[in-house]
């Protein structure tokens, strides 16, 4: 992909010109394609930058939106959105996957669809984004790309991921943990997908389905908790 062509795409998806397209160019490139390309800089630096623009911006907003919640409520919403899944769930929308620039290597094992490089390239973008047009515009763009997000788990109390929430659940309405069981995986070796059922006192309480395990994982969690808050 030319580099044009590449700018170009991501700033239309990103819905954002940027004035210096070399910061946006550095945002999307992955260390495997400055390896093959023997180029200086990858996207790790402003990826270091963007993480923590974004923690700010989202400790921001969640502490005023929610003055209700308390110090460690706090902490554990902001964990629940600054994670590499939440980010990637966001990239996915925004397609930043079809314009990062990687290696022959990294793409042909599903790097375009991998949560960790679909979350740093975000986290990349949003360094560059600050760095071209400074803090209000870089918060503008995370609260029209988080808000709706944060707001949604906030609202259903996902302050910490749905895994441990479960589990506590589940230990404190019936003194035990829930097991989780791999029951399906299909696709090529390079993008395979699992099927998890969650079982609690051995029954299935929730089914999810992931690139990853632990993704399915925790949207079989993510299922249960829903029933359970139901059963209440």
């Amino acid at each position: 992909m030319s580099l044009p062509e590449n700018i170009a795409k991501a700033e239309k998806y990103l819905g954002i010109m940027f004035n210096n397209k070399g910061l946006l160019f550095q945002a999307l490139t992955h260390r495997s394609y400055s390896f093959e390309k023997d180029l200086p800089e990858t996207n790790e630096k402003l990826e270091f930058l963007g993480d923590s623009i974004l923690n700010l911006l989202v400790t921001e907003y969640i502490y005023h939106k929610f003055p209700e919640l308390n110090e460690g409520d706090l902490a554990k919403l902001r964990a629940n959105i600054v994670n590499a899944n939440f980010l990637a769930e966001i990239a996915q929308e925004l397609h930043i996957g079809e314009c990062i620039l990687m290696g022959k290597g990294a793409e042909q094992t599903g790097g375009r669809t991998r949560v960790s490089i679909l979350g740093d390239a975000l986290e990349a973008i949003i360094g560059a984004l600050y760095l071209d047009q400074g803090m209000e515009a870089t918060k503008e763009f995370v609260l029209k790309n988080f808000k709706s997000l944060i707001d949604e788990r906030a609202s259903l109390g996902q302050f910490g991921d749905p895994k441990t929430r479960l589990q506590e659940l589940v230990m404190a309405t019936y003194g035990n943990i829930p097991r989780y069981r791999t029951v399906e995986e299909y696709g090529p070796v390079h993008d395979r997908s699992f099927v998890v059922k969650v079982y609690i006192n051995d029954q299935v309480w929730g089914q999810g389905v992931g690139k990853s395990k632990k993704k399915a994982e925790q949207g079989a969690a993510k299922e249960a908790l829903k029933k359970l808050r139901e059963k209440q």
